[in-house]
Formats: C-alpha cells, structure tokens, sequence
C-alpha cells in the first residue's frame, strides 16, 4: 500500500513539473485593429503552444507610451512600443515631460516600420492637412503613437486647438468614421492596417498626404520619424500613393528581465516556423537585430539579446 501512495506521489509531481517551470511573463501589445495587437496575440499563441519554459500573456493596453510606462513601472516584462515613445521616455521629454527620465528599458528587436494614416471619406470635404480645421478627429487612444504625432503635427500645421480631437483605438475609429459620429482620424500602424483594410472593404476611404516641409519638421523635431510612402492599392479603392511618416515599432523590454527568459523569447520568436507564422498573422512582421537604432535612441540591447545575435552572426 505504501508502494502504491509513493508511486502515486512521484507520478503527481512529475506530471504537474514541467507546469510549474515555467516562467509567466506579460507582454504590452495595443487595442484592437492595429499591428501590435495582432502581433502581441501571435506571439503569445506561439510560443505558449512551442516553449516548455516560458508562457506570455498579451496584454491589451493603449499602445506605445502605456507600454513604456507600465514596463517601467515594473507592470509588464516585455512592450511592443514605437521608437519615438522609447526615446521619449529614456529622456524624460515629450509625453514624458516632467518624468525623470528611465534607463529602465532594454532592446530585443526591431520590428517594422509604422506610417501614420490619416483616414476619412472623399465626401467629407477633407482633401489636404488644413482641411481638418474644425473637423471631429480621433487621434488615436492616449499614449499611442498616432496620438504622440498628432501632438507635434498639429503645432506645426497651425492646427493647434482647430480640431475637435476624440482619443478613440483603432477599431473605434474605423467604427466611428463609418457611422459618421467623427471626419477623420488618425492611426499609426505596419501596412496594411487592419482597421483601414476592414473600412475600406464597404466605403472608399481617403488618406490625407503629409506636406514635405511638414514631414521635414517631424524629423527635426525627431529623428525617428522618416518619410514614408504607403503605396497605391495598398487598400481597396486606393488609386494612388499616400506620403506621410513613419517611426520603428520595437520589442523591448525591462534590464532586470532575467537572460534566460529574453534568450528563450528569441529562441522561440526565430525559428523558421515562427516567422512563417508571424507573418501571416501579420505580414509586416519583420524581426532583426538594429543595434544602431536602439544606439540612436540611447536604448541599449539587453545582454542577452547581444549575446543571442552574436551567437547566430546577426550581429558583430
């Protein structure tokens, strides 16, 4: 009988072992349909269905800053987050004004490029930046990286305190625009952007260019924001190239994330199989190892991220 309980015993523990070793971790992502929210929810599913170590929760958060702030805070263990919020933060400026800046966040990669679309109807009398003077305008969430742009564009475009701003995610905007309850809105998204594919399905939809003087301000206020162009047929009905711009979406995450947790994440996130998956989740997936970005905005790479790119001759 004896035999029998600690037989019993030894199966039990076994069996719930490899449970119990693994490390739980929450990863920032964004709101519903933008790249980051499918990004964050992919990842999840993969490597919790690949990693006998490492299980990641995504969380649904407001985008870039939230995601700065709450890895800061010691809230989340890994963020996706666009590179202007993350230089933001290091330096204690922008929507971080009056924070002391934080060393706190560490790079894992780099992930894609994520032009700003500015979205509405070719009825809605809306055909150049100006127009939206007077205009109801969602801007995006707050602490998204639209919402970020918009705090700079609007200055420099003289539309400061002109537009009627709601701070609305990607998914609420589309639905908001479509219903006729805003003219416009904003959104910074991986191409194609979710929201905009799911809208321009049912109406023709219209993307506002960005005037080149303006785009030139945008980068000498940042350098993180490059021009960009978003290519004719990108979205149905889109006849012709749209000119805007665009910051990095990176993956980071915090200094005191243990080397075994990131190399496992990397591990994971780089297989063959993973990246196939990736992108059809989202086919701008595009991970790599930009160690002069991550410089740039005085962000380093986290050591073991170093160490894992190094070992795969990703980087010198």
């Amino acid at each position: 009988m004896l035999r029998i309980i600690a037989l019993t015993l030894f199966v039990a523990l076994f069996t719930i072992h490899p449970a119990a070793a693994q490390k739980e971790v929450l990863l920032g992502a964004d709101n519903p349909g933008g790249s980051y929210y499918l990004y964050g929810g992919g990842l999840s599913s993969w490597v919790n269905e690949h990693s006998k170590t490492l299980r990641i929760t995504s969380e649904t958060t407001r985008g870039s800053v939230e995601n700065a702030r709450l890895l800061t805070a010691g809230r989340l263990e890994f963020g996706l987050v666009n590179a202007i919020a993350t230089y933001q933060q290091r330096h204690g400026v922008g929507q971080f004004k009056g924070q002391p800046p934080s060393d706190r966040l560490r790079g894992i990669a780099t992930l894609d490029s994520a032009p700003l679309h500015i979205v509405t109807y070719p009825d809605s009398h809306i055909a150049t930046l100006a127009d939206l003077a007077g205009k109801r305008v969602s801007i995006g969430a707050p602490g998204s990286g639209s919402a970020t742009t918009a705090g700079f564009l609007f200055p420099l475009a003289g539309l400061e305190g002109k537009v009627k701003t709601e701070n609305l995610g990607f998914s609420e905007s589309a639905s908001n625009l479509r219903d006729g309850n805003i003219d416009a809105f904003m959104a910074a998204s991986a191409l194609p952007l979710p929201a905009v594919v799911d809208l321009a399905s049912t109406h023709k939809v219209v993307l506002i260019d960005i005037p080149e003087n303006l785009v030139a301000g945008l980068h000498k206020e940042s350098p993180f924001y490059q021009s960009y162009e978003i290519p004719a047929g990108t979205y149905s009905g889109f006849d012709k190239p749209n000119h805007t711009v665009a910051v990095s979406s990176l993956l980071v995450t915090r200094a005191d994330v243990p080397d075994a947790v990131v190399t496992e994440l990397l591990t994971q996130m780089y297989t063959p199989a993973a990246l196939e998956y990736m992108r059809h989740v989202y086919h701008a997936w595009d991970p790599h190892a930009d160690a002069k970005l991550f410089a740039d905005i005085e962000v380093p790479l986290h050591p073991a991220a170093l160490k894992f790119y190094q070992a795969h001759g990703m980087l010198k």
